[in-house]
């Protein structure tokens, strides 16, 4: 593959992968007026991030197996296709119940992008060279975290809320038409028997029975959680509490996302010279020290934009190098199964952003500390697991 081809590749993968990124980031500042339009508080909006993810799990869990035997094209196709329909669905919700029916839909239609970007990678690269394309993925796929909000903002500044997800859908068509032209399928033999109940069952145990799997996949998942905690109540916080407005949130937020670009592609510069458990060894030390930075000041009542920004930005910097070094530990030991294993990593880990959104959003009291709680898991579980289950087996070998 030549560098154009493969620079290609990475911005068409990065594109895919965005799907997420757009829904959720570009949907933040508008959460204060949806609130106030749907007449219900900010928290009722957060759960709606989870119910978000929920759909994105459960998608998740389908394309994977589906592209092994159809193919990884027709099914991102089919998944893009849902994603714009349900855009367009919520921008015309009229209450709360139809937003989330709405957003539930777009989330199993974005599940295609992450998914389906993990397994045409595991299609064509080994471990190490996995997580490098994987990082480069990460840090094209966050320009959108750092130009959602503007983008939401500005929406929400000359439109009604509903022009945000219109964004959405007119992105999602983008990529659609992109993906339609000009990606060639990426699987060399399809699985006709990777839809069959049994066969399903079978290798999705024999994935759930790898212990590096099993590990590999819990770190990546309890990281990814702190994102998701800190977005179900901090655009409240933000917006409204320390004043900032649509417009300040999203250059705070940009700012973060900037940083997370930059250590995402640094991610996979340094994997190629040290190795994933030695990167991922390190980043976690500093996660769990950020997390606990973050958390002493929420449990303080130190609600300031510094005390907010700083602890999770160097948090976040920390997971956008754990986060594809360990999912592309957890592929390595299937490459005949990469999409069913996607699906599994993809699944797990959106469940647990899920229910990180759900509990902060439902514990919600206008403080940092629901979500500080929920950083705090996400900092010290992957450390915990990393030296109950990875180091001791590394030792061995």
């Amino acid at each position: 593959m030549s560098r154009s081809q493969y620079i290609f590749l990475v911005l068409l993968i990065g594109g895919m992968s965005a799907l997420n990124p757009v829904a959720i980031d570009s949907f933040l500042p508008a959460v204060p007026e949806i609130a106030k339009e749907l007449a219900v508080d900010p928290g009722t909006i957060g759960v709606t991030i989870g119910v978000y993810m929920l759909g994105t799990a459960l998608g998740q869990l389908c394309y994977g197996p589906l592209s092994d035997r159809y193919g990884r094209k027709p099914l991102l196709i089919v998944g893009l296709t849902l994603y714009i329909g349900t855009g367009i669905a919520a921008s015309f919700a009229p209450n709360i119940e139809m937003l989330s029916l709405a957003r539930f839909g777009q989330g199993i239609g974005a599940a295609c992008g992450r998914i389906l970007a993990m397994a045409i990678v595991r299609d064509k690269y080994d471990r190490e060279s996995a997580a490098r394309l994987l990082s480069y993925m990460m840090a094209v796929s966050g320009v959108m975290p750092v130009i959602g909000p503007a983008v939401g903002s500005i929406l929400i500044a000359h439109f009604a809320w509903p022009s945000v997800f219109m964004y959405m859908a007119v992105f999602g068509l983008i990529v659609l038409a992109v993906s339609s032209l000009f990606l060639r399928e990426t699987l060399a033999e399809k699985d006709l028997n990777a839809i069959k109940p049994f066969h399903l069952a079978v290798n999705f145990w024999t994935m759930l029975s790898n212990r590096q799997f099993l590990a590999y996949t819990a770190i990546s998942s309890l990281s990814g959680a702190g994102l998701i905690a800190f977005l179900a109540s901090v655009p409240d916080i933000l917006i409204n509490t320390l004043e900032q407005g649509t417009g300040g949130f999203s250059a705070l937020f940009a700012i973060l996302m900037i940083f997370n670009m930059a250590a995402a592609f640094t991610g996979g510069k340094l994997v190629m010279r040290v190795g994933i458990d030695r990167l991922i060894a390190t980043a976690m030390i500093f996660a769990a020290l950020f997390a606990m930075v973050f958390f002493g000041l929420a449990a303080a009542d130190i609600m300031t934009v510094a005390a907010i920004l700083i602890p999770f930005t160097t948090f976040k910097m920390c997971d956008a190098m754990i986060g594809p070094q360990a999912t592309a530990g957890a592929l390595s030991p299937f490459p005949e199964m990469a999409g069913a294993a996607s699906s599994l990593i993809g699944f797990i880990r959106q469940m647990t952003g899920a229910g990180a959104a759900i509990l902060v959003g439902v514990f919600d009291d206008g403080t940092t500390l629901p979500m500080g709680i929920g950083i705090l898991v996400a900092g010290v579980g992957p450390l915990v697991i990393y030296h109950l289950f990875i180091r001791p087996a590394a030792s061995k070998g």
